[in-house]
């Protein structure tokens, strides 16, 4: 090929809302919730299964570039008076660009099949065959799992618990058939699930995400890493 497309860098920066210090907030962020989903996977698949992980630093500029480019565009608009983008919508552009760009990759060699992949040892009463096609599945979602860990994790502190098995049994007694959930614990399971696959299954858009976290801390089971519902925004 005689010709190329030059990308121009693109200066998202200024002093006030999008620094170069929150950005990289948002960066970490993204990286500490892959490093979790990472450790996790890990974590299940049996040393002698050739399978590693990795993740493209290109993608991930990218993914924070394109999420600032449409914040800015909602902080920039002469059709509302947002100013700074509150944590739902962060939260929102952040996994959707992640969504978009998949920054994170499971490789293995040529002659290994996936569907071949061993899983460390399960506890007794564990359907290991279901456990193994639970793993081959997240495996090759990861990045959709990674995007589920970012908004919670931005929206929830999870080591703060508003609701413990005790408020649990009391609305499931005065709730009786209307509760479907034996624990708090099992809800935020449920939560996490739902999210993956509508992440991986369903059309998405940033405004989709931050309405879907919004309506999950109506009744917050668990402490917020903030002032989510500042109604100033």
């Amino acid at each position: 090929m005689d010709r190329f497309v030059y990308i121009k860098s693109i200066d998202i920066y200024d002093d006030t809302v999008f620094t170069k210090e929150r950005t990289l907030e948002w960066e970490n962020h993204l990286l500490d919730s892959y490093e979790d989903v990472f450790l996790g996977l890990k974590a299940k698949i049996d040393p002698v299964s050739p399978v590693k992980f990795n993740i493209n630093k290109s993608l991930l500029d990218e993914t924070i570039i394109d999420a600032v480019i449409g914040m800015r565009k909602i902080t920039d608009s002469s059709f509302n008076s947002v100013e700074d983008p509150n944590s739902f919508k962060i939260a929102a552009y952040l996994a959707y660009w992640w969504l978009r760009h998949k920054p994170a990759s499971v490789y293995y060699p040529d002659d290994f099949e996936l569907n071949d992949i061993k899983i460390a040892g399960c506890p007794a009463g564990t359907d290991e065959e279901y456990e193994r096609q639970k793993l081959i599945w997240q495996l090759k979602h990861v990045n959709e799992l990674v995007a589920v860990q970012t908004v919670f994790t931005y929206i929830f502190d999870f080591d703060v618990v508003l609701c413990d098995n005790k408020r649990c049994n009391h609305i499931k007694h005065s709730e009786k058939e209307r509760f479907c959930f034996d624990s708090f614990e099992e809800m935020k399971d449920v939560l996490f699930k739902k999210l993956t696959y509508y992440f991986a299954y369903r059309p998405i858009t940033p405004k989709t995400i931050e309405h879907i976290l919004e309506g999950y801390t109506f009744h917050p089971a668990w402490g917020l890493t903030g002032p989510q519902w500042n109604l100033d925004d």
